[in-house]
């Protein structure tokens, strides 16, 4: 999956941040689909436990389902999650609050 250079850099990062200074602490569920929209692979970003793991989770605060090669955008900085979604290329269910919560981190990425 092309996106999994990007997984891993967050990844990485959530080793290096600091429990204690934590904004998000809750977790949700990204689905991977193809440019056909077919389901590649679903992973479980876990902000409470600082970890990322492949599989689905039945307790999550958000669900997102993204194309691979959008969310690999996003995480290049050619793109914005922001646009995304206003292009209807993600559909975003859950708790609103605890994934703008975790967007607001991914606009700051972005920005860098």
């Amino acid at each position: 999956m092309k996106s999994d250079e990007i997984i891993e850099k967050i990844r990485r990062k959530l080793k290096e941040s600091d429990p204690a200074r934590r904004t998000v602490v809750n977790t949700f569920q990204f689905n991977f689909t193809d440019v056909d929209g077919n389901l590649i692979k679903s992973m479980v970003f876990d902000f409470k436990a600082l970890d990322i793991y492949e599989g689905s989770a039945s307790e999550v605060d958000g669900r997102i389902t993204i194309a691979d090669e959008d969310f690999y955008s996003i995480g290049t900085k050619q793109i914005t999650f922001e646009e995304v979604v206003q292009q209807e290329k993600a559909k975003i269910e859950g708790d609103a609050e605890a994934i703008n919560k975790m967007l607001e981190k991914f606009r700051l990425n972005s920005q860098n």
